[in-house]
């Protein structure tokens, strides 16, 4: 057995950076066993997919957990980075993708594997080889329990070399990071990780200033050998410690990052010896600069100033650049006056009219056309030129000029415009949200799921989006049990919102066969769109959950389309979104289809948005977020075009 590998880092200073998993999302449960690809921050990728190992059954993120999503300057890896053992170490961003084990212990224990893959990763870009994780490789874990309190976490990394061979954790190294801040309830992670033969776990050492009675680990970064990589598999196991089987949170962040091992800085030269000076030589008088070429075609009104702005694109259609110029036309007469020129990007910086060599502007007639060239106060770059009746329209004259305006175009300019901005309302928005479900018993087993969800969701957008909301629970006809769906849509139209029964037209239950009664999903739609007691200022928004077709459920037919269609209508009348969940059913692929479109259509004809059982609800929380915050009331005010600098200078 090898001895705990805690090695300090070495003299040598590292770069690093780390993947870029701003766009990995857990998109549900067709991602078990997936290949993702990531980039590596060096022009190539990585491979990601997360499985179960063999003897445990399906891992549920829904149990409690929070599914795996990209966190770019990740807030515990960026404040623990580059202390302590990391001492070196340098990155512009900490980036992981983070992810929170289920809230109870499934099995005795949670597990999950997280597998990497290098096939496509640029190792040349840091000494090493393409599709190989080397020596100037690091993998990173942060946020796992110490096992002194509460549960332990074990993290196994086993490994393939590029020939298959397995590979080996005998030269790795690990550097731990510095303590985090508190966690709330006044908790500090602070323990420190151990590696011994492949295994990562936390230890009753603490980071320094952290608490003695360490619960979690601060970031642990495992450098590779030179022996290299192809792929990567870790393995966690949380277990509860004995007399704790209570709901843990595991929330664990994952990192990989590139090292480039930084150049030692060089010696400072021997000062030389002080020259003779030669005496001063007489100043020659300043040359007068040349008189700029203006040509603008305007037959403005005597007296006026105009401003005209533009836009400099990539190849790709992005901004690269801005621009603006302003003249006036003489109150007494005579040709316009440049009085202010501005353009700026990221390659030369500002110019200004003082760069000006030629300007030429016809905004009008068959002559149609902007052009001019300006001196530049990049180095490298002596001057630009532009024309847009040129297919080369904007140019760099001079060292790296060709190459960095190479096929860049120049819109042509447009008359300047005041500044609108919005100023949002402080006060708290008012919204009135039903939730609708489907009580038939083949939505039994989803009901508390959905429940559980749903109610979390809520919670969480009211958090981020303070609001005066206001949630009820509706059942079709009946009720579930231990859940909020304890009032039926009948019985609370007619009862608290005081609705004539009479007027209802969802049917009762036992006038339909089967369950059909509990699944009109549209004529329950209707009846709450049309009878609910909506608060005269709220926001509305209906939320319905079903598996089965909208009139009387089974398969979509004429009728069902018809009972939609008078929902949609009522809900476009009464200014209601509708967001609909399909839930599991036994339905045939070609008839899940159908449903699917139903359900999807009915959301998007009133501005509502469609989920299935494929999706996780998490999403239901953004959803919600942007109800509540997009009900906000604004105003908005609009200013006067200020000046050109200003306007070129500004970001956006």
């Amino acid at each position: 057995m090898s001895a705990p590998n805690t090695q300090s880092a070495s003299a040598e200073g590292l770069d690093l950076v780390f993947w870029n998993p701003s766009g990995y999302r857990w998109n549900g449960p067709g991602d078990w066993n997936q290949w993702r690809y990531i980039p590596d921050g060096l022009g190539g990728e990585i491979g990601i997919r997360f499985g179960v190992s063999a003897g445990f059954g399906t891992f549920d993120w829904n149990l409690g957990g929070v599914p795996p999503r990209g966190s770019v300057n990740d807030g515990t890896g960026a404040s623990s980075f580059g202390k302590n053992e990391q001492t070196g170490m340098a990155s512009k961003s900490v980036n992981a993708i983070r992810m929170q084990a289920n809230k109870q212990f499934t099995g005795a224990r949670n597990n999950f594997t997280v597998e990497l893959d290098f096939s496509r990763y640029k190792g040349s870009r840091v000494g090493g080889k393409d599709g190989v994780a080397g020596a100037n490789t690091l993998v990173g874990v942060s946020d796992i329990y110490a096992g002194l309190t509460y549960a332990k976490t074990t993290v196994t990394i086993t490994g393939t070399l590029e020939g298959g061979g397995a590979a080996s954790p005998a030269g790795w190294k690990l550097y731990n990071g510095g303590v985090a801040p508190n966690t709330s309830g006044g908790n500090q992670p602070s323990a420190q990780l151990s590696l011994v033969n492949g295994v990562l776990q936390g230890t009753n050492r603490p980071a320094p200033g952290g608490q003695a009675n360490s619960i979690d680990t601060v970031m642990g970064l495992v450098r590779l050998d030179a022996a290299g990589c192809k792929t990567l598999r870790l393995s966690y196991d949380l277990y509860p410690m004995p007399g704790s089987w209570g709901p843990r949170v595991d929330n664990s962040g994952l990192y990989v990052a590139s090292a480039f091992p930084r150049k030692p800085a060089e010696p400072p030269k021997p000062v030389e010896p002080p020259k003779a000076q030669e005496p001063p030589k007489a100043a020659e008088p300043p040359a007068k600069p040349a008189t700029p070429t203006v040509v603008i075609k305007d037959p403005g009104k005597p007296g006026t100033t105009t401003s005209y702005t533009y836009t400099v694109k990539n190849p790709d259609g992005s901004i690269a650049g801005k621009g603006c110029f302003t003249y006036e036309t003489p109150a007494d007469g005579g040709p316009p006056k440049l009085v202010a020129f501005y353009y700026h990007d990221k390659v030369v910086g500002t110019i200004n009219q003082s760069n000006v060599q030629t300007f030429y502007f016809d905004g009008e007639g068959d002559d149609k056309r902007f052009t001019f060239v300006t001196g530049t106060p990049a180095k490298g770059i002596c001057s630009l030129t532009a024309d847009t009746t040129l297919p080369a329209q904007l140019t760099g004259i001079g060292g790296e000029g060709p190459q960095s305006y190479l096929g860049k175009t120049i819109d042509f300019p447009k008359v300047a415009t005041g500044t609108t901005v919005a100023e949002e309302s402080t006060s708290v928005p008012q919204v009135d949200l039903v939730v609708v479900i489907d009580s038939s018993v083949s939505m039994k087993d989803e009901a508390d799921a959905l429940n559980q969800a749903v109610a979390a969701a809520i919670e969480a957008a009211k958090t981020k989006c303070p609001s005066d909301l206001r949630v009820t629970y509706l059942g079709i006809e009946g009720t579930f049990k231990n859940t909020r769906f304890e009032t039926t849509v009948r019985n609370y139209l007619t009862d608290v919102a005081k609705a004539d029964e009479a007027a209802l037209r969802g049917r009762k239950k036992g006038t339909v066969s089967g369950g059909g009664a509990q699944e009109d999903g549209a004529r329950a739609i209707e009846d709450v769109i049309t009878h609910y007691d909506w608060r005269p200022s709220a926001k509305r928004a209906v939320f319905f959950l079903g598996d089965e077709a909208f009139e009387g459920g089974g398969n979509v037919d004429k009728d069902d389309i018809a009972e939609a269609n008078r929902a949609i209508d009522a809900a476009k009348k009464n200014d209601v979104r509708v967001h609909t969940y399909l839930g599991t059913s036994g339905a045939k692929e070609k008839q899940r289809k159908a449903l699917e479109d139903e359900f999807a259509r009915v959301a998007t004809e009133t501005g509502g948005k469609a989920f299935t059982s494929k999706d996780a609800l998490n999403g239901f929380q953004a959803l919600l977020e942007k109800v509540i915050c997009g009900s906000k009331s604004s105003t908005a005010t609009t200013t006067e075009f200020c000046c050109c600098q200003e306007y070129v200078e500004s970001e956006g």
